[in-house]
């Protein structure tokens, strides 16, 4: 179980020190699931990746990350090397680069658990096997003995989310996981992902409505590295106060757009966001 606060998080890059992330706040309690919504270059990735202490070295962070209690900001790397895995994992949006191609799937699931379990290493090989077939691999054997390649992308997802889970941290992050799939493959991959964070704190980035309000209770809006709208996902897309996000909820709605008629963009209501 895992309580994470953010405060007034700010994070630039390079000498210019460019601001990515403008003092960003939020909480994410044990048991929840919350949505980071907003297009490319929002912040929403950057901000996910600070929580796990993955910024590339030109970043500049201030603010603070708070996991349980413990500061992460400032946290020499060793130690956040013991929390990846064993209290906190991510799940990345391309499993392909994600995934070592030179090792095969079994090995890279079971060294994720070796690393972090070590007095399990007598039964590596049958965790690993059970965790494939948990997250629907068909086949979990062949699987194993199989290199990325060789593999579907919803399998490499799978496979991915299996190494993010195998561990049972407390906190799970995940970052568009979905977003290289196609719609069949990314239902499933939700509807899994829906059952195995039961009991987990996730916090969930994706530029897609849909998916956020599939498996979020609570969702922040970000907009030019800040957060400008947040709430109940239910609420915020009902009765949506700001206009980005308003723009947001109505470009979703295609399917309420009468033929003929030119579907709406963020820009319609929100100029701001014009690219």
């Amino acid at each position: 179980m895992s309580h994470l606060e953010v405060t007034d998080l700010t994070i630039s890059f390079g000498r210019r020190r460019k601001v990515a992330v403008d003092h960003v706040s939020f909480t994410l309690d044990k048991d929840e699931r919350l949505g980071i919504i907003g297009q490319s270059g929002s912040g929403k990735s950057v901000t996910s990746l600070a929580v796990i202490g993955l910024l590339p070295d030109n970043a500049h962070v201030s603010g603070s990350v708070r996991l349980d209690g413990r500061e992460l900001v400032g946290m020499p790397e060793r130690k956040l090397q013991d929390l990846r895995g064993d209290e906190v994992s991510m799940i990345f949006q391309e499993p392909m680069t994600a995934l070592d191609p030179t090792m095969k799937v079994g090995r890279q699931v079971g060294e994720v658990v070796a690393l972090h379990h070590s007095e399990r290493r007598g039964g590596i090989r049958a965790e690993v096997i059970d965790w494939l077939g948990r997250v629907g691999i068909l086949d979990p054997e062949r699987i194993a003995e199989s290199y990325p390649h060789e593999l579907s992308g919803g399998q490499r997802q799978r496979a991915l989310i299996a190494m993010a889970l195998a561990n049972r941290p407390g906190l799970v992050i995940c970052d568009e996981p979905t977003t290289a799939l196609d719609v069949l493959v990314q239902r499933q991959i939700l509807d899994l992902l829906d059952v195995e964070l039961r009991g987990r704190a996730a916090l969930f980035v994706s530029h897609d409505l849909g998916v956020v309000r599939q498996v979020c209770q609570r969702v922040a809006v970000m907009l030019d590295g800040r957060i400008v709208e947040t709430g109940p996902i239910e609420q915020v897309v009902a009765q949506p106060q700001h206009p980005y996000t308003k723009g947001l909820i109505a470009s979703a709605r295609i399917g309420d757009v009468p033929p003929g008629q030119r579907l709406p963009t963020v820009a319609d209501f929100y100029e701001g966001a014009a690219e």
